[in-house]
């Protein structure tokens, strides 16, 4: 366990190299298939960021929206259609080769992504932040999260610029269908009459 703790400090600091534009990140990452294995341990090292994230959410809501099942299907699914959805795309530009960099360098550091979001859930959850002020970084996030996605596709495909801004779209459309995939089924049918 101590060694997995140790892989994932390790490559949460080569992701914030790769974001920062620093050299030197790629000692940070193993991609090999080992290394995509472990990458998924991120997704268990993100949880409590998660948690955090849904608790602060529920209680801004004043508990008028339960959040469960919903939320956790697809926290649980997106990490399996972002590698269904990379591969398709790296397969399209011609990357296949870099599909497992790909998942290693997405996994590691999405826990900075949910580290933002937990960020200013904290804050609004501890009054330091209102409702609209909330919104706005809610809403600038979702453009930081682009950027991260195309840094990430850019640094592991190697492809150029516009091409990993194509290939990144693919399994961020991916998500998007997924999470209006589940909240249809989820959605109490109407009663007839």
């Amino acid at each position: 366990m101590m060694r997995l703790v140790a892989e994932a400090w390790l490559a949460l600091q080569g992701s914030w190299r790769i974001l920062t534009f620093k050299d030197g990140w790629e000692t940070s990452f193993d991609t090999s298939m080992g290394g995509l294995w472990h990458s998924f341990a991120a997704a268990i090292f993100a949880l409590p960021l998660v948690a955090l994230i849904l608790l602060s959410a529920w209680h801004g809501s004043a508990g008028e929206r339960s959040y469960g099942l919903e939320d956790f299907l697809v926290y649980s699914l997106s990490w399996v259609v972002f590698p269904l959805a990379a591969s398709l795309a790296a397969h399209i530009v011609g990357a296949r080769g870099r599909w497992a960099a790909w998942v290693v360098l997405h996994n590691w550091s999405s826990i900075l992504l949910f580290a933002v979001q937990a960020s200013f859930w904290t804050l609004f959850l501890a009054g330091l932040i209102n409702l609209q002020v909330l919104g706005i970084l809610s809403g600038l996030y979702g453009y930081l999260r682009i950027l991260v996605h195309w840094r990430i596709a850019y640094i592991a495909l190697g492809t150029p610029t516009i091409t990993s801004a194509a290939a990144c779209a693919v399994p961020i459309l991916a998500a998007k269908i997924m999470v209006i995939l589940i909240s249809l089924a989820m959605t109490p049918a109407v009663p007839a009459g």
